[in-house]
């Protein structure tokens, strides 16, 4: 019966390796764009605050927490639409949609009416990372998932690169306002070209069987993931190098300009390069390192995923003490390459490890993680920590506050190792399950 499901399976539609590409080739570029018009606004914190009149706190709530509660909120039914409908129609309708909420953001006459917009750009953006990890898992075989998703998040590092270099020179050339405007409208498009081009594949292809007709209950697929060991000790690695890394993209470009006194376009060109380069770079990296090894050993996925965490303290440090600004860009180099490498082994394994029918719903949660902990959280804390300390410290509070993030990558790196733990027998008891499913 095993067999039979199988052979089920290979009779959907071929999939030649170019079909396959092409569909990771768009699925880039959407990552692109979410991360773009997630991460535009950090670029352009100082010149909306002056206009509105507003506090860095304020400002680390509409950046931060407001942004990851709205998403908190939409994230779950999103994902069990997305584990119950087409992918690629929900994925074409929420990134038109956050493309659209983007554009808008400029046209905002308060910071009320700029929150809302964001609200929208949360709220759509929720469905985007799980319905893309959901799609590769079922075209990428384990082998060269963890390769495959690496490529899908070092895309998304091109998105943050991109969105605080444009920001910074749309802003200092035309206005913070054009570079909500302009930014958002090639997404429109790529929505478009999404809807007509990709096709869905079937659920389990890649593991050469189909899923269940049945959809599962939200219940049922929430007991089946968190009843995993590894999966827990999964999430709770991606939340805690989400506090790290989002604390860094939402202040390290004011931490530039207030500390070292660059220009928003030196501080866009500078951090965000450094930034694109090093996650685009730490995410390959890490994900052929990750199916390389994991091939001798699976643990290897995990044990990579807690070395990058642990050894990027020590560019944290110097980030924060470095009196050139030189050597502040470089310490962000070389810590977002090592954090990035929980992100390849985390989802590969949390992927492979959850019911074919529930993928999307296990990648959401990841990163709901990432969001809470590290969007929702991060900004927040460092944010009032600035208005508490700025009368002691002044323009060198932010070297103080960010000083905070550093200890949540040595609560990643044992999360990381806990997983490697119980990971064989997880997948050892996830591959029953699916062959006594199929018989």
């Amino acid at each position: 019966m095993a067999e039979d499901a199988g052979a089920g399976a290979r009779k959907q539609p071929d999939w030649s390796n170019a079909q396959r590409l092409y569909v990771l080739a768009v699925l880039c570029f959407v990552g692109v764009f979410n991360q773009l018009d997630r991460q535009i606004i950090s670029i352009v914190l100082q010149p909306i605050k002056m206009e509105f009149g507003a506090s860095d706190k304020q400002m680390g709530i509409v950046t931060g927490l407001l942004f990851a509660g709205f998403y908190a909120v939409a994230a779950l039914p999103v994902a069990r639409l997305l584990d119950r409908r087409p992918r690629k129609l929900v994925l074409a309708a929420c990134l038109g949609f956050w493309s659209l909420m983007t554009s808008l953001g400029g046209f905002a006459q308060s910071l009320l009416q700029l929150s809302l917009t964001r609200v929208g750009v949360a709220a759509a953006e929720a469905g985007a990372a799980p319905a893309a990890y959901s799609i590769l898992s079922d075209l990428f075989e384990l082998g060269r998932r963890a390769t495959v998703i690496s490529v899908y998040t070092g895309s998304q590092s091109i998105g943050i690169g991109m969105g605080l270099l444009l920001g910074g020179w749309l802003s200092d050339s035309f206005g913070w306002r054009a570079s909500f405007m302009i930014v958002g409208v090639p997404g429109l498009m790529l929505a478009l070209l999404l809807f007509l081009t990709v096709r869905e594949p079937v659920r389990g292809l890649s593991d050469g069987m189909a899923a269940e007709s049945d959809a599962m209950s939200t219940r049922a697929a929430l007991a089946a993931i968190f009843k995993i060991t590894t999966y827990r000790w999964i999430l709770a690695t991606v939340g805690l190098c989400g506090f790290i890394g989002y604390g860094m993209f939402a202040w390290g470009p004011t931490f530039m300009i207030r500390v070292h006194h660059l220009s928003g376009t030196q501080a866009g060109v500078w951090f965000g390069g450094a930034v694109a380069l090093s996650l685009l770079s730490g995410n390959v990296m890490s994900g052929l390192l990750g199916d390389y090894l994991g091939k001798r050993d699976l643990r290897a996925y995990m044990w990579v995923a807690g070395a990058g965490p642990l050894l990027c303290v020590i560019p944290v440090y110097v980030f924060i003490t470095a009196a050139d600004w030189r050597a502040a860009i470089a310490a962000v180099f070389a810590m977002q390459f090592l954090l990035t490498f929980h992100i390849p082994g985390c989802y590969a394994m949390a992927q492979t490890l959850a019911p074919l029918r529930a993928r999307a719903t296990a990648s959401m949660l990841m990163g709901l993680a990432s969001t809470l902990v590290g969007s929702g959280l991060a900004p927040v804390v460092i944010g009032w920590l600035n208005d508490v300390l700025n009368p002691r410290f002044g323009d060198q509070t932010l070297r103080y506050t960010m000083a905070t993030i550093s200890l949540a990558a040595l609560g990643a790196s044992f999360t990381a190792f806990m997983a490697a733990r119980t990971l064989r027998r997880d997948y050892a008891a996830a591959m029953a399950e699916r062959a006594a499913l199929a018989a």
